[in-house]
C-alpha cells in the first residue's frame, strides 16, 4: 500500500525553474543572442550549477559568477528568471490526490534555494505538499541515492510504501535502486494510469 508520494516539480507540476530552455530565452531578452556568449554562459552555469542548486550559493552569488562581463541589468535578470515558471500538466493531479488527504505528499526536486521558494509561495504548493525535499534543503541533488535515501529517513515511511514520480528517466531509475515505486512522467493521462496500477486513487 502507498503511504507517501514524492513529486519532482520542473517538468512534472510546473514548468523547469532555470533549465537551458529558461537560460537562453532570459539572455536573449536581454540580447544575448551570439552563440559565443550564449555557450559561455552555459559554460559559466556547469561550473557553479551543484552549489547552486545544494544551496550552497545564494542567487545573487551565483548571478555574480555567470554574468560578470555582460552589460546586464543584475535586478532586471533576477526578476525575469522568477517569471519563467508557470503551471505544467500534471498540476491537476497533484491536486486531485492531495485533496483526497489519502497520501502524505512531498516534493523531491532538484532546485535552488531563490527560485523554489518563490515557486512555493507563488503557486501555493504548501496546500498540497507537507514537506519540501528539495537538493537546496538537503545538500543533495538527484540522481545521487542519498537523496532518495534521506527522504525515505525523514518521513520514516519504507521504500515500497512511496512512489516517486519524474519526468527524467535516471532520476526514476535511481529511484527504483533503493526500493521505490517510480513513474516516468509523460502526460496527466499516462501518470493517472500508472497510479491507478499501483493502487493510488485521488
Amino acid at each position: 500500500m502507498i503511504k507517501t508520494m514524492f513529486w519532482d516539480l520542473g517538468g512534472v507540476v510546473l514548468t523547469n525553474a532555470w533549465d537551458r530552455e529558461q537560460r537562453i530565452s532570459v539572455l536573449r531578452d536581454f540580447g544575448i543572442t551570439d552563440k559565443k556568449s550564449l555557450d559561455e554562459f552555459g559554460d559559466r552555469h556547469r561550473e557553479v550549477a551543484a552549489v547552486f542548486e545544494t544551496g550552497k550559493c545564494s542567487l545573487d552569488e551565483y548571478l555574480a559568477m555567470t554574468l560578470f562581463g555582460m552589460q546586464i541589468d543584475v535586478k532586471e535578470f533576477r526578476d525575469r528568471m522568477m517569471e519563467q515558471s508557470h503551471a505544467w500538466s500534471a498540476l491537476p493531479v497533484l491536486q486531485e490526490i492531495a485533496s483526497s488527504g489519502r497520501y502524505f505528499m512531498s516534493t523531491l526536486n532538484n532546485e535552488s534555494r531563490e527560485l523554489n521558494e518563490h515557486r512555493i509561495r507563488r503557486f501555493e504548493l504548501q496546500n498540497y505538499f507537507s514537506l519540501f525535499c528539495s537538493s537546496c534543503y538537503l545538500n543533495l541533488t538527484k540522481p545521487q541515492k542519498e537523496i532518495y535515501e534521506t527522504a525515505l529517513q525523514i518521513t520514516q515511511t519504507d521504500a515500497d510504501e512511496c512512489v516517486f514520480i519524474d519526468d527524467r528517466a535516471q532520476n526514476v531509475e535511481a529511484a527504483r535502486l533503493v526500493g521505490m515505486k517510480a513513474i516516468h512522467y509523460e502526460t496527466p493521462e499516462q501518470l493517472r494510469e500508472d497510479l491507478q496500477r499501483i493502487g493510488v486513487v485521488a
